[in-house]
């Protein structure tokens, strides 16, 4: 067995071999950040501080115990868990399978997430490769590990499994394997709502390809469609548990208070410093805002830097769908899956002195937000 690991590890490219080893110490940084404040906090409030349990637990807050609950029992149509629809179904799904004994369920979402993490450094970087160089592809990954919510890559959250799927069903798009992408595709739109735009993302890839000229009856484009029969899949999950199709709507308006309207979301993120103390000030406030800023400049700096127009289409529909909303909480957690602002990010730090930039003043807020989500503070 040592023997096959070897050998398969003496068969990855130097370079990816660089970029997945500064995944893994980007990785145990923020563990031992994140380590650090949970034991603060537990012991701060007089709490168990045993190290399995704080370790198991650190990174399942806020939404991680809701997928856990899911993973566990299932969806269910009573009490405060019926809220629990809202959730799409892959990553729990995924953790029930691999998960022998429910009381170490958390850990197992914790082993699901960082697994996938390593596989989205991987296409992240074999991605990149597709048109720069090898420098251009370790800085991918080195960006997006050290992005100031990269916490979430390690966390009991969706964020890995989404981003292996949306950048493996482009990187198969990229190679013609239609097949593949709209699998991926489909298996996006069932780990989260923006997985329905790799639709839009995969027909803009395919056209492109063919220099904007499609040929007629070419079947290959249906797979692009395979996203939205996910979300259909969702839909009819929401419909045997719930009895309505769109009950996740209703939930989202009704319990999260999130209905369209990012002008409302805006203004809400402005006037939130007004009236509360800090951490809330900084991640209910500011933060939403400056990343929702940071967001479209990326979108733009895509624009300018010649990106791939699915690039540029993924990056503009998902920061589109991530400030459409009435209530402003998460706006980091989602810019973090805006993939293609890293290798944007690559491109325009060929100076040692502006790479050192981009990562000290972006490990600096990963070590802010990471302590403060592993606190059980709100941190996106």
């Amino acid at each position: 067995m040592l023997q096959k690991l070897e050998l398969a590890w003496m068969g990855i490219p130097y370079a990816l071999k660089i970029a997945l080893l500064v995944a893994l110490v980007a990785k145990v940084a923020v563990f031992a950040v994140g380590y650090a404040s949970a034991y603060a906090a537990a012991y701060s409030h007089a709490e168990s501080t045993e190290p399995f349990s704080l370790f198991m637990n650190m990174f399942a807050k806020w939404d991680g115990p809701h997928y856990m609950f899911i993973a566990e029992h299932g969806y269910v149509n009573e009490g405060d868990p019926a809220n629990f629809i809202v959730f799409f179904p892959l990553y729990p799904l995924l953790v029930r399978l691999v998960t022998f004994d429910f009381a170490y369920i958390n850990l197992t979402g914790l082993l699901v997430s960082n697994v996938f993490s390593i596989a989205a450094a991987v296409y992240l970087f074999r991605l990149a490769k597709l048109d720069y160089c090898d420098d251009v592809a370790e800085k991918a990954v080195l960006f997006l590990f050290v992005f100031p919510t990269a916490y979430f890559l390690s966390a009991v959250f969706t964020e890995s499994l989404f981003l292996t799927l949306v950048i493996a069903s482009l990187y198969y798009a990229r190679g013609g394997r239609w097949g593949f992408a709209g699998v991926l595709g489909l298996l996006a739109s069932l780990t989260r709502l923006a997985g329905v735009l790799m639709l839009l993302v995969l027909a803009v890839e395919y056209l492109h390809q063919k220099e904007w000229k499609p040929k007629a009856a070419d079947l290959r484009l249906l797979w692009a469609g395979l996203p939205v029969l996910g979300f259909f899949v969702y839909l009819l999950i929401n419909y045997a548990v719930t009895g309505g199709f769109f009950t996740f709507m209703d939930i989202q308006r009704t319990h999260w208070y999130e209905t369209f309207d990012p002008l409302a979301g805006l203004v809400q993120a402005l006037n939130w410093p007004s009236h509360s103390t800090f951490p809330d000030s900084l991640t209910v406030g500011y933060a939403q805002v400056i990343f929702a800023g940071l967001g479209l400049f990326m979108v733009l700096a895509g624009y300018f830097s010649k990106l791939r127009p699915s690039y540029q289409v993924y990056m503009l529909s998902n920061w589109m769908l991530a400030v459409s909303i009435s209530f402003w909480l998460s706006i980091p957690r989602y810019v973090l899956t805006m993939f293609p602002m890293f290798l944007v990010l690559a491109l325009v730090s060929k100076k040692k002195s502006v790479t050192l930039g981009i990562v000290a003043s972006s490990l600096a807020w990963l070590i802010v937000f990471t302590w403060l989500f592993a606190s059980g503070a709100w941190a996106f």
